[in-house]
C-alpha cells in the first residue's frame, strides 16, 4: 500500500512528468558508453540483420521507471478529473483543485492556507481537510494499482 508520503511525492512530481519521461527515454535510447570503438576486429559483418531499432523500442516499452512514471501520472490525473464543478460541495470539487494547485503545482504561491480559505470562502481547517482528502484519494488510487498486480499503466 502506498504511504501518505509517497502519494505527496507523486503529486509534487506530477507537473514534471513530461520532462521526466523525455529524459528517461533519451537515457534509454542513447545510453552512456565511455568508450565504444567499432573499428576493432576488421569490418562489419555483411549479412547480419540490424535489430537496433527493435531493441531500442523494447527497452523503452519495458522500462520499469517509465511504467512507474506513467502509473503515477494516471493516478493523479484520475483524482484530478474528479475535481470538477459540482452542484453540491464535496471534498473533491473545483475548490479542491484550486487548493491542490496552490499547495503543490504553483511555482509562486499566492496564498497560504488562511488566504486560500478566504479566497474560496472556506475555513483553514476545511482547506486542510480537502487537501488531505485529495492526498488520500491519490494514495488509494496508487494502492489500487499496486493490488491489481499489473505493472503496465
Amino acid at each position: 500500500m502506498a504511504t501518505r508520503d509517497e502519494a505527496i511525492q507523486v503529486i509534487k512530481r506530477y507537473p514534471d512528468y513530461e520532462r521526466d519521461k523525455r529524459r528517461r527515454e533519451l537515457e534509454l535510447r542513447y545510453p552512456f558508453d565511455a568508450y565504444s570503438d567499432e573499428n576493432i576486429g576488421g569490418g562489419r559483418a555483411q549479412n547480419v540483420r540490424d535489430e537496433s531499432l527493435e531493441n531500442e523500442v523494447s527497452r523503452v516499452l519495458s522500462d520499469h521507471k517509465l511504467i512507474e512514471l506513467e502509473r503515477n501520472k494516471n493516478a493523479v490525473e484520475s483524482v484530478l478529473s474528479q475535481c470538477v464543478d459540482k452542484p453540491v460541495r464535496t471534498l473533491l470539487d473545483r475548490a479542491t483543485y484550486e487548493i491542490i494547485y496552490e499547495f503543490f503545482f504553483a511555482n509562486n504561491r499566492h496564498y497560504d492556507a488562511v488566504g486560500l480559505g478566504k479566497h474560496l470562502s472556506l475555513s483553514r481547517s476545511r482547506v486542510y481537510a480537502r487537501r488531505d482528502a485529495f492526498i488520500k484519494a491519490v494514495q488509494k488510487e496508487l494502492s489500487k494499482r499496486d493490488k491489481s498486480g499489473t505493472n503496465t499503466p
